[in-house]
This record gives C-alpha cells, structure tokens and sequence, in this order.
C-alpha cells in the first residue's frame, strides 16, 4: 500500500495548457512592467512619451495585451484546479480531497501575499486563491447551470457599467446647464461643476521629467509597500476584478469540459467559432483602447458604448485562447522544442522571477531606472526579460520536473497529509 499521496504527475500534463500559459506569462510582462517603470502607469498621457511612437506604442500595446493575458492566466486557473479536484476524486481520497485542495489554496495565498509585500504589490495570486475557495462549489453544476451563473455575473458587470456612464452622464447635463447660465448669475456650485467638467475634458501635456527614484533601499520598499498593501487590511481580494475573474474561471471549466484542450476537433466548426470570437475582440478593443489612448479626454456618456467597453479584453482573452489552443494543437503539439511550453510548466516561478527582475531593473536597490525609458524602449526590455525566462526554464526542466516554486507549493500543500498516512501506518 502507497504510504503518500503522489502530486500529478509530468505525463499526466496537458500540452495545449502549459504551452497556454506561457503564452500568458510572457504577455503579461507588457503591462506588468510599466508599474515598475513609471510613476503613474496606467495614464495615456502622464509618463514615457518623448515622441509620437510612444502614444502609438502605448496603443498598440494596450489594443493587443492590456487585461487579455490575465484573462487567460484565469481562465487556465479555472481550468487548472477544475484538474486538480477532478484527479483527486480519481484517487479516492473522500474528504481528504478537499483538505488538499482547501491548503493548496492556503499556501497559493500565502505565497501571494509574501509576494505582494516582498517584490510586488500588484500581485493577483491571493486573488485568486480566494477565487479558488469561492470556485469550489461550483464543480459539482452541470455545465447549463454554469452558464447561467457566467450570464448573472456578466449582468452584474453590465448594471455597473450602467451606473457607471450615468454618473458621468450627470457630470455632463450638470456642466451643460451650469453653462448656461449667465456668468453673473451662477452661484458657487454652478462654477464648481463647469471647473470638474472642463477638467475632466481637458487634453493635457505629458510630463517628461524623470522623477524621484522609488524603493531606493528594499527596507523603504517594504515599508512602502506595506503603507499602500491591503491585505492585512483585511481586503484579501480585488473587489474590481471579484466577478470578471469568477466569469473567466467559470468559463475555463466550461471549456475544458468540452475537451477542447484534449482535442480541438471536437468543435465541428471551431475555427469558425475561434475566429468570430478572435475578430469581434479585436475590434471591441481597437475602439476602447484607441478612445483610452488618443480620446481619454472625452469621457463615456452613452450608454451602449459603455456597455460595449465592459468586457473587451474578456472577449479577447477567450479569442486568444481558443485560437493559440487551435495553433498548437495543429502545428506545435508535434515539435520538440517546446520552449513557451516549459515556460508554462514553470508558471508560478516564471511569475514571481519576473517581477523580481522588475524591481532589481527598475528600483532603487538595483540599478534605480525607474522613469528612465520611453513607452517605445520598454519593448526592448521585455524582449530581454523573455530571452532570460525561456533560456532559464529551458535549463531548469532539462535537470528538474517542476520550477522551484512549482516543487514548494506541492510539497507545502501535500507534505501533512503523507506524514498522517506514514504515522497511520506506523501504528
């Protein structure tokens, strides 16, 4: 008789996954790497642009890659622990299945937060380890049920997207009734609601200066990032990403359920499929990047383009991996040389080294470049960063079955339950 509970084992893997994930990995470092490069990252105007190619760069970057390689890396979530519960019913474990699957998410979130608060705040594996906890019950629906719950969430989404263009809505019939009022007769809130509106319309001047270098020793870093943190603030999730990221990783077992990722063909027109979803993302997330982009300053009042900004890069995401698993599937399954493949295998590694390298490039307590790159020149620094990643796991597997990580997270989240069979047997 066993006398441990043995983890998946390497045969056990499914290609099109870890070749999907590294896919995911390697495309998330284009928006991760501008919360270490820049003061405020996210703004179409403020930071990075010397010329005219940084705001086509920044387009084009956010168009492509912005939200759409998360939403694969939670959707593969989805799918990946719909895997895990599904092999451990397998073994007839009882009720020790879900010990192991309640400490797996434990130690996912301990990981996370020491993460979060050690290399990088805007960490998403506590995320999603209480997306994992919250996925439990839903194993057991049948796949009709689960669309239902995808169609209430993404409800809920497009009432908030509602309440959301509104309110800015407001804003605009506010200004346009201030307005016109003769200058003389409006009073102080009048004037207060032109000054909100012209300011939020107001195209402005990018700023070009390079800034105070951030985290300049690791001991302010922490402490800085323990001010600005909000897990132990008792805010163990993302209350934005809460339902986009339910959404995803419901639809991930959805999809795995049809075993497309087994066999693609099993869709009889699923390169049709693929390619409507693919298309219909694309343009969704051409016109809600360009208006972020180069019209960031006239805010969204109608209620249908609200609407149609909800879900671009969940549209896309899905577009993506249903095509990439369609790709591999077809011309890379067979190849030998599956380097993005082992970039997946070592996911959590890869993730967690790459914001490492972030910090050292960017911070204070490396080599302090932080504000120091254009939009346009911080595509040479992921091409590096990817070079050193791909090389790394290509090495690391030729030796090891698992990334580093990969070998803790299974030993933390197995090791008790192999001591209480080996004691049991003792006896």
């Amino acid at each position: 008789m066993s006398t441990s509970i043995k983890a998946t084992e390497s045969f056990e893997r499914i290609p099109s996954l870890d070749f999907l994930r590294g896919v995911a990995i390697l495309g998330i470092l284009f928006i991760n790497i501008e919360s270490f490069a820049y003061p405020d990252p996210w703004s179409p105007w403020k930071f990075g642009y010397e010329g005219t190619i940084d705001y086509s760069t920044r387009f084009w970057v956010y168009f492509l890659t912005q939200g759409k390689f998360y939403t694969m890396f939670a959707l593969l979530f989805g799918v990946g622990f719909y895997i895990f519960l599904e092999r451990l019913e397998k073994k007839q474990l009882g009720l020790k299945a879900m010990d192991i699957y309640a400490r797996r998410l434990l130690w996912l979130f301990v990981i996370g937060v020491i993460h979060a608060y050690f290399i990088w705040n805007g960490d998403v594996l506590y995320h999603y380890a209480i997306c994992g906890f919250l996925l439990f019950p839903f194993r057991s629906f049948k796949t009709r049920n689960l669309l239902f719950i995808i169609a209430f969430l993404s409800l809920l989404q497009l009432v908030k997207s509602y309440d959301q263009t509104m309110r800015r809505k407001g804003w605009q019939d506010n200004y346009t009734n201030a307005i016109n009022i003769p200058e003389g007769q409006r009073s102080k809130e009048d004037v207060k609601k032109i000054d909100f509106w012209k300011k939020q319309t107001k195209k402005k001047a990018p700023d070009t200066s390079q800034g105070e270098v951030i985290k300049k020793t690791y001991l302010i870093g922490i402490q800085e990032t323990y001010e600005h943190a909000s897990a132990h603030k008792g805010l163990l999730y993302y209350q934005g990403l809460l339902f986009p990221s339910l959404i995803v990783m419901i639809l991930g077992i959805v999809l795995y359920r049809s075993e497309i990722f087994h066999n693609y063909q099993i869709w009889k027109n699923y390169w049709l499929v693929s390619f409507i979803i693919l298309s219909i993302g694309l343009s969704i997330n051409y016109l809600r990047f360009y208006h972020w982009t180069f019209e960031y300053f006239e805010p969204v009042t109608n209620i249908w383009k609200g609407w149609l900004f909800t879900f671009p890069k969940e549209i896309l995401g899905l577009g993506y991996v249903l095509i990439l698993n369609g790709i591999f599937q077809k011309f890379l399954k067979s190849s030998k040389f599956k380097v993005i493949s082992k970039v997946g295998r070592t996911a959590l590694t890869n993730y967690i080294f790459q914001n490492t390298l972030l910090g050292l490039i960017f911070y204070g307590y490396g080599l302090a470049l932080f504000n120091q790159f254009s939009r346009f020149e911080l595509i040479g620094i992921v091409a590096m960063i990817w070079i050193i990643q791909i090389t790394l796991s290509w090495l690391w597997l030729r030796r090891f079955q698992q990334g580093p990580l990969e070998w803790l997270w299974r030993k933390l989240t197995y090791r008790s339950f192999d001591e209480a069979i080996r004691n049991k047997n003792e006896r």
